[in-house]
Formats: structure tokens, C-alpha cells, sequence
């Protein structure tokens, strides 16, 4: 005991017990698996923490697109048509299509969102800013280095291919809603709630998430033009919109071929609102997440940004993992560590050449100009609002409509559930809470410290701590309660086993007098075994003594605008508390579980605000748990007010709140109460 002890002292001394919450500008290593078959199986489980992360878990039922395709612009090789896309219903999505000229047969199809360029797809670098670029060699030519956005799109119109440069949220022509407004208070209210606020956050509703769905709905409608060859579309952009490319290729198979420049790096994993999303980097990465596309032809660029040390950190992992499908020569980094953060000429003629390669456009590239003067469109040509078509005003933009918005999205997404057969449904929910709580068994991950023998009254008590190796954070803390040996003749232990959860932890099951209350000596009757929890951030979990009471948020920068304070900085790369406790409960479980006796019945108490806890643990650990008692008082998820409440989970009113999850245990050994 006293050499445990102090091995324990060490380790924590040792320790980074005050370990900060991972953020987005920490380190994301990807170490391959071994074989094929190990990343089958992790890709799959990826696409689905993607997919819910996004809120498209299932994916939302295809609405109708209404595509106006109007004001064509006449050019020498290609023509420029504006689109309106109804993406979701009474929310568009604008950009412009460029179709080349002189066709033979069906050709590629290339989607092009571009990132956080100012304006947008309507951009145009200053006199000052072109004159730095070409000064550095960044640019060759007048005027693709002043339009660099359109000169991708002309260009690979002239290589033969029809490419839709779409807008991204608040640019251009997409009025409707606020590129990233943050946290406003007026927004979060129990009703007609807005972006970045708890009720969107407990369904999951986001910027990202939004703009992944346009990406989706821009290849639902790009696929089905006459002249669009639906094997042969691939996606380009950088920056922001690197990011919506290796999302895109990430969870879906229309994509062939995918050019993300200037992001995929074990560096900053993108520091918007719309490259940012709760669940979607836990335990992850944008490297494996580029990963994902493998055998599929990727480029991808690096600069003196985030993505510097691509060539060393994440590219040569890359290449392992194509190498498991013997497709090395699928993957390709393409290094300008001259030039900063950019989508510049170098840059834009190595994706042309990609391409051109995995595309087969069938061209063969010299010493001559890839990119060869145009007439740049103007904004008047470019925008969609012309015509018959004016811009949305009244209460199709602003906070009216994303309240609008929001709720018509919420009721389809719960039409869609409820339509479901039961069993579908339930296992829908089942694999969301699986990504929620992201629990794995802990193996040697976890230190254990035993306590001391406590007695209460005739009630004999053993404690137990455990912490987590790396960080020494305490996990969970277990008070065993049992009655003394039986007398002569000796009489075996009743092995049936009781676990309890709270809200506050252990404290909750004793009196005012420090003994266990009536529903505890109940269940030590006949010899069982009672296990009480102190979960994470309970009882003696708490720092300094003191119990959790708010989470601790992880704000972007000085944390000073509202976009900054968004939840997905904090959740998009930690666990939640709540998913720390059940985890904790989890762990418990399972131990119990591996040294059950047959015949014996493990039983498991929510009570005291721990209803939710146990309904979570025993939904996925199902059946292994033999029954289950929880009082729910009431609780629902949809009641939080507050971003940095302890039980906040983000996406569980999407998927049908407490109740969904009580529904995945077998009711003939569930007991509820309280409801």
C-alpha cells in the first residue's frame, strides 16, 4: 500500500494535472493503422462523427432545388451563368456557373467554394495588393493575379470543364444571414432561437454545418447537368474553402477528386465558425480527415502558414495510409513555403495539372502560360440579383429569418426521425450518443488509488480514485459500501451488484448525519455490494474541493467578439462534461461487468439528477447492464439555458432528448419514475 502510494505521488507530481482543453491551434498527429482493414473500420466510424457533427446525421431528406439559371455572360471559350439554388427551403444558395464552349460529350463537373477571400467570389485584389503579389512572384498576370478566384474558374472552364463557384455564408450574393454573428443573447431564447445558441447547439444547428449542406445540395444539382459526367467531379479551394473540399470528399462518394489547398496540416485546424463544429475534431484531425478520401486522387498545397511543416508532419503519414491501397501516387503535396497563406498562381497551376491528370482532360502542358488572359466579369455581371430576381429583403434575411430558418429545419429534422421504423430510429440515436460520448475502454489508461476502510454503523465502506495517466486528472472516485462478514457458519456473499449516479455525486445518498440513506441499506441487504460514484468534476473530483459547477470554455483569440465564444472551439476538440461522466460511469460498468459470476445481476440507480448519466451508459452498453432504475424528475435536455451548463449535450434534443435515449434500454428491465 505505502510504495502505491507514493508511486502515485510521483506520477501526479509528474503529471500535467491542470492540462489545458485541446484547441484548434494545438498538435493533431495521424499515425496510420497497420492494414486496410483496421482504417475500413475507422473511416466508417469517422464519416459518422463527421456526419453528426454537421447535424446530417441521417442526412436530411433532399428538398427541391428550384434552380434558376439566368443572365448568361458571353466570353470567347466559356459562358458565365448566375445560379440560385433553394438549399434548404427559403434559404439559397448563389454562385456562378462557367460553362466551356464547344463541347464533345459529358465533361467534368468541379465545385468551387472559395473561402474567406473579401467579397468573396466577387473579389478583387487592390492595385497595391496585386503589385505586392507580383512583386513577389506570387502572380504572373494581368488580370488573373487582380481576380484569382475567377481566373481558377476560367481556367478550368478552358480545360474543359463546367465549374460552379458558389458562395459561401454572408458573401457575395448570400445576404440571407451573417457570415459568423456569435453568441447574441437576444438569440438564445427557449423559442425561435438563433445560430450559437443552446438550442441550436443541442440540435446541432451551425454555421458549418449549413454550409456543408449547401456543399452537398451544389453536387446534388452539379451531377444532374446534361453536360456534367457525374464519375468526374471533383472540388478545389483553400483556406475556408479547403476545408469545405476535404470535408466534402470526406463523407461523400461523388466526390473522384479533391484539391484542398492551403489547410490540411497537423497544425491550426481552421480558425472560423464555419470550419468549426462540436464533435467534429475530437479525438481526430484534418489530416485523417483527409485521409478519409484515400485511394481517391488529392493534392493539396503548403505555405508559410498553419500547413509549413506539411512535408515533415502529416504528408509522409499520408502517404503511408494511400500505400496501404498500393495508391501512393494518388496523393501529392505541392510545397510554396515562399509565399503566405494563398491560392496564388504557383499554387493554382499545380492544381491545374492535378487535374488535368486524374481528371483526364487530355492536355498537355509546356512552358506556356497555363492561365491565359480573360475579360474579368464585373459585379453587375456577376450577381444573381438581376431581373426578375430580386434580392431577399423583409423577412427573408436577418434575425427574423435564421429564427425561421432554424425552427422549420428543427420540425423536418424530427418529421424525419419520427417517420422512421422504431428500430431504424433507435439505432440512428444509438450511433449519435456513440459519437456524443466517444468512449473507449480505458485499458492502462487509468491509475487507481485505493483509500481507506470507512465504517457507517454497522455498513463498511472502501474508497477508491482513479486518475488519468497522462493528464493525472482525477476520473472518478468509487465508494464501496458492504455489510461485515456474515457470522459462522460462513455464508457466501450475494454477488448481485448496485451502482449508483447522481448529479453531486456520492454525497447525494447520505443524510444529514453522514449515514447512507434508505434506498442504500436497502440494497445492502443480504450481502450485496453498493458502488456510489463521484463522477468527473464530482465530490472529490472537484478542483480545490469544490464542485463543477459551469464548464470551462474554450474562447477563440481574446475571446472578446461573440463569434470567438463560439461552443465548437471547446467541443469540437474536447469532450464534453457530460461525456466524461458517463464515460466514467462506462469504465465502472465494464469492470463490473468482466468479473460478474453467472446468475449474478448488476443494477444500475439514476437517481438524485443521475437519470441521464445511467439512461446514456446503459444505451450503449445495453443488455450487459441486467436492469436500471432512474428517476428523471422531469429533466429534459431542451431546458438548458446556459452554453456552459454542466449537463449540455450538444445534438440530444435532435435526436429526441431524454426520452430517445431511455427508449434504448429494454423496458421490461427498466424501471423510470418521475416522468
Amino acid at each position: 500500500m505505502k510504495s502505491h502510494l507514493i508511486s502515485l505521488i510521483i506520477f501526479l507530481c509528474l503529471s500535467p494535472v491542470f492540462a489545458q482543453q485541446k484547441t484548434l491551434d494545438d498538435y493533431f498527429p495521424f499515425d496510420p493503422p497497420q492494414s486496410r482493414q483496421e482504417w475500413e473500420g475507422r473511416r466508417t466510424e469517422l464519416r459518422r462523427q463527421i456526419l453528426v457533427s454537421q447535424g446530417l446525421w441521417p442526412l436530411p431528406d433532399k428538398t427541391d432545388l428550384k434552380p434558376i439559371v439566368h443572365n448568361p455572360v458571353e466570353r470567347d471559350e466559356y459562358t458565365v451563368y448566375g445560379v440560385i439554388l433553394e438549399a434548404v427551403p427559403g434559404y439559397f444558395l448563389t454562385g456562378s456557373l462557367y460553362v466551356p464552349k464547344n463541347m464533345t460529350g459529358k465533361v467534368p463537373g468541379v465545385l468551387s467554394p472559395h473561402g474567406h477571400w473579401a467579397n468573396g467570389r466577387f473579389h478583387k485584389h487592390s492595385d497595391s495588393e496585386f503589385t505586392k503579389e507580383l512583386e513577389s512572384g506570387a502572380e504572373k498576370y494581368d488580370p488573373g493575379g487582380r481576380f484569382p478566384l475567377q481566373a481558377r474558374c476560367v481556367t478550368l472552364a478552358r480545360l474543359g470543364c463546367v465549374v460552379f463557384h458558389y458562395d459561401m455564408i454572408g458573401y457575395a450574393d448570400s445576404i440571407q444571414l451573417d457570415h459568423r454573428p456569435g453568441v447574441r443573447e437576444s438569440m438564445n431564447t427557449k423559442e425561435n432561437w438563433g445560430f450559437f445558441s443552446p438550442q441550436a447547439e443541442l440540435r446541432l444547428q451551425t454555421m458549418m454545418g449549413l454550409q456543408t449542406l449547401a456543399s452537398i445540395r451544389a453536387l446534388d444539382w452539379l451531377e444532374t447537368l446534361p453536360e456534367v459526367d457525374a464519375s468526374r467531379i471533383a472540388i478545389t479551394g483553400a483556406s475556408g474553402g479547403g476545408t469545405q473540399a476535404f470535408i466534402l470528399a470526406a463523407i461523400d462518394d461523388r466526390i473522384a477528386v479533391s484539391f484542398p489547398a492551403v489547410m490540411v496540416s497537423t497544425a491550426m485546424q481552421g480558425g472560423c465558425t464555419c470550419e468549426n463544429a462540436n464533435y467534429l475534431r475530437v479525438g481526430t484531425g484534418n489530416v485523417e480527415i483527409a485521409a478519409m478520401f484515400a485511394p481517391k486522387p488529392q493534392g493539396m498545397t503548403a505555405a508559410d502558414d498553419w500547413t509549413v511543416e506539411m512535408e515533415t508532419k502529416g504528408f509522409p503519414q499520408l502517404e503511408r495510409l494511400y500505400a496501404l491501397y498500393d495508391a501512393g501516387k494518388n496523393v501529392s503535396l505541392f510545397p510554396h513555403l515562399q509565399y503566405g497563406h494563398n491560392y496564388n498562381f504557383p499554387s493554382r497551376a499545380d492544381m491545374y495539372r492535378f487535374m488535368n491528370e486524374h481528371l483526364k482532360l487530355g492536355h498537355t502542358f509546356g512552358e506556356e502560360a497555363i492561365e491565359q488572359p480573360f475579360e474579368p466579369l464585373t459585379i453587375e455581371e456577376m450577381t444573381v440579383w438581376t431581373g426578375n430576381h430580386a434580392k431577399p429583403s423583409g423577412d427573408q434575411v436577418g434575425d427574423g429569418f435564421e429564427r425561421k430558418l432554424l425552427r422549420e429545419m428543427d420540425q423536418r429534422s424530427q418529421e424525419q426521425l419520427a417517420a422512421l421504423p422504431v428500430q431504424e430510429r433507435n439505432e440512428i440515436v444509438r450511433g449519435a450518443l456513440e459519437t456524443m460520448i466517444d468512449w473507449k475502454e480505458p485499458g492502462d489508461a487509468l491509475v487507481h488509488e485505493p483509500g481507506l476502510i470507512k465504517t457507517y454503523g454497522e455498513i463498511m465502506g472502501d474508497t477508491e480514485r482513479l486518475f488519468d495517466r497522462q493528464t493525472g486528472q482525477a476520473v472518478m472516485s468509487c465508494l464501496y459500501l458492504f455489510l461485515p462478514p456474515p457470522p459462522e457458519p460462513k455464508q457466501e456473499y450475494n454477488e448481485q451488484t448496485f451502482i449508483f449516479v447522481s448529479k453531486n455525486g456520492i454525497s447525494d445518498y447520505f443524510n444529514e448525519q453522514g449515514e447512507p440513506v434508505d434506498e442504500i441499506k436497502k440494497c445492502l441487504s443480504d450481502y450485496k455490494l453498493v458502488i456510489i460514484l463521484d463522477l468527473y468534476g464530482q465530490g472529490e473530483n472537484a478542483k480545490g474541493g469544490q464542485p463543477l459547477e459551469k464548464a470551462a470554455l474554450v474562447e477563440y483569440g481574446n475571446g472578446r467578439e461573440p463569434w470567438q465564444q463560439y461552443l465548437g472551439y471547446t467541443y469540437g476538440y474536447n469532450p464534453t462534461v457530460f461525456a466524461k461522466r458517463v464515460g466514467g460511469l462506462l469504465e465502472r460498468l465494464t469492470q463490473r461487468i468482466e468479473r460478474k459470476r453467472p446468475g449474478t445481476k448488476l443494477t444500475l440507480y439514476g437517481l438524485k439528477g443521475g437519470a441521464p448519466y445511467a439512461a446514456a451508459a446503459r444505451a450503449l452498453l445495453g443488455d450487459a447492464v441486467d436492469e436500471m432504475i432512474v428517476d428523471t424528475e422531469g429533466f429534459r435536455f431542451a431546458n438548458i439555458e446556459s452554453l456552459d451548463d454542466l449537463d449540455l449535450l450538444p445534438g440530444i434534443v435532435k435526436y429526441g432528448d431524454l426520452p430517445a435515449i431511455l427508449a434504448l434500454s429494454d423496458p421490461a428491465t427498466t424501471e423510470i419514475r418521475g416522468e
